[in-house]
């Protein structure tokens, strides 16, 4: 988890309110702050997703692989702005030309680049590419924007 910023690390959970079973990076991989970050989540057969998709044939779910994407980037930003805000959470606005281009499976390790195409005030625009070995599976972008918990 080498960054070109500092040569430290980013622990995921300090960065992320997610917990199991929705918890989607397992590990970040680098980052420069304020421009884009790697990340990888490794698809096991032990996700309980594959409970019921499809137990036959496992492909890892779309929705899924938004959400790894999603919460790559939101370490992004956390990290980014410094650390957590209290009481706001980072939230996807819209998803944007977001394509599926080849099935992710049970053993596959997502590796998912993200990086910050604009900024305006709190909000940013983020876009992101997932490979496995190399090919990619999956593409797209995300508005991001702030919610202030009551």
């Amino acid at each position: 988890m080498a960054s070109k910023d500092s040569g430290g690390e980013i622990p995921v959970l300090d960065f992320l309110k997610q917990r199991f079973p929705m918890l989607m990076v397992d590990r970040v991989l680098s980052f420069e702050k304020g421009k884009d970050l790697r990340a990888v989540k490794n698809i096991t057969i032990n996700d309980i997703c594959f409970q019921g998709h499809f137990p036959d044939y496992p492909v890892f779910p779309g929705v899924l692989t938004i959400e790894s994407f999603a919460q790559t980037a939101a370490i992004l930003i956390r990290f980014t702005e410094g650390g957590e805000i209290p009481g706001v959470f980072d939230v996807i606005g819209s998803v944007m030309d977001f394509r599926f281009l080849k099935p992710i499976f049970p053993g596959d390790q997502l590796e998912i680049h993200m990086t910050i195409a604009k900024t305006a005030g709190p909000n940013r625009i983020i876009g992101g590419r997932g490979t496995v070995n190399g090919e990619e599976v999956a593409a797209g972008k995300f508005s991001f924007g702030k919610l202030r918990m009551p």
